[in-house]
């Protein structure tokens, strides 16, 4: 089956009886996404790796029921990260969250069906992929990009900033990008977030087996402020981890070269240790790092911000995009952020090319002057939210295509030739 965008349901093929087994992790548009299964009648299992690993089956009473826990694996997990953290590896995760997932798929691939479809998450389910007899039609869902256009653009922001490799906890070890591009091979499809991933994918000839599934935010929880006299301070917002990775520094430049009065940059979020020595010469009365918050807090700044930025080169779609314009929020984002699938350039947000400081600049500046046209923006925002990107959109995009990859493997069963 080529690969498609999957935008709603009425192109979807019917399944017959389509079983799912789902892996979880901390995705946040993943919450509610077993109980839509369970309504379809088409959930099978869930694999949950975070935070412990577990099995879950359909309950009596129609919830969700552990039936098998792994408490080694918790040991194990456990100790591997306060040996790690002992030898002064905390701020290094590469090498535990290769031996811990190399283990959560040993464990977890026992668990997977021999037949229906198999939604599985990167670097977890090798063991899976190479059980070549008696296998489900394997879905592996790569929220970010490709893997070794992640490692390119990590390693250019390292030479950018004079920082080596070793030091930047975004960085793949070797092994865990082969794991990766040997999943990428032997899965039958790949789910990406957004245009921009598949084009990474695209790259290294797998544009015919990625299929692009836009997430959604809840729309409730994230939701705009009630109305108030508008805030003599222009405050921008940046959430999610504070890194190289993430493009912080071309934010911190042209916030700096602009130097605006009265207004504030908020960057919520945690600090990665490879830009705490940059970012200690911007942080100023007029930069405010928060650190991490939890949700409620992370909701309640984006409501109390005038314009929300996103300026990294390497996402698959940024989910705090999503989050920000349900908030009401216009957005200025990169071109390399999943931008273009979900922001109308002068109308809800802005699209510029990533790593341009004076264009982000140029933009800030903007928004800074037309603070009145900022709030129609923002409703233009959350209108295209609630229209496109809430969660039951996503469960919707999501089982059109198991309907569709059930589909196609039913073609390819009575295509194919049978034995004598």
């Amino acid at each position: 089956m080529a690969g498609t965008l999957v935008s709603d349901t009425r192109s979807a093929t019917p399944g017959k009886e389509i079983s799912v087994t789902l892996c979880q992790a901390a995705a946040s548009y993943q919450a509610t996404l077993p109980a839509a299964l369970h309504r379809a009648g088409m959930l099978r299992r869930v694999i949950r790796f975070a935070p412990g690993l577990q099995i879950l089956e359909n309950g009596h009473a129609g919830d969700l029921e552990v039936v098998k826990q792994f408490p080694f694996y918790n040991l194990f997990s456990r100790g591997v990260w306060a040996a790690w953290g002992l030898l002064g590896g905390q701020e290094r995760p590469q090498l535990p969250i290769l031996a811990t997932s190399w283990l959560a798929g040993r464990l977890a691939s026992r668990w997977v069906p021999s037949h229906g479809i198999f939604h599985g998450l990167p670097g977890l389910v090798l063991p899976v992929l190479q059980a070549r007899e008696a296998m489900p039609t394997s879905l592996l869902e790569n929220a970010t990009l490709h893997a070794r256009c992640w490692q390119r653009e990590v390693l250019f922001e390292c030479g950018q900033a004079g920082i080596k490799p070793g030091a930047c906890p975004t960085v793949l070890p070797l092994p865990l990008s082969r794991r990766l591009e040997r999943e990428y091979e032997l899965c039958d499809a790949i789910l990406v977030p957004s245009t921009t991933a598949r084009r990474s994918f695209a790259e290294f000839g797998l544009a015919q087996k990625t299929h692009v599934v836009w997430p959604g935010v809840d729309s409730d929880f994230f939701s705009p402020p009630p109305r108030l006299l508008p805030s003599p301070k222009f405050r921008a917002c940046y959430v999610g981890r504070i890194g190289l990775a993430k493009g912080v520094t071309y934010l911190l430049q042209a916030w700096k070269t602009l130097a605006l009065p009265q207004a504030e940059l908020v960057l919520v979020g945690p600090v990665q240790p490879d830009i705490r020595p940059i970012l200690a010469q911007y942080v100023g009365s007029n930069i405010i790092v928060t650190g991490p918050l939890p949700p409620r807090e992370v909701a309640d700044q984006y409501r109390s911000a005038s314009v929300f930025i996103q300026p990294s080169a390497n996402e698959g779609l940024a989910l705090v995009l999503l989050e920000a314009m349900a908030c009401g929020l216009p957005v200025i984002a990169t071109d390399r952020s999943g931008a273009e699938d979900c922001v109308t350039h002068g109308k809800d947000g802005f699209v510029i090319p990533a790593r341009r400081v004076e264009e982000l600049a140029e933009m800030i500046s903007w928004c800074f002057r037309h603070r009145t046209e900022l709030q129609a923006m923002g409703a233009a925002a959350r209108h295209k939210i609630v229209q496109r990107f809430t969660r039951s959109h996503y469960e919707e995009r999501q089982i059109a295509l198991y309907r569709s990859l059930a589909g196609s493997s039913q073609a390819s069963a009575e295509r194919a030739p049978s034995l004598p």
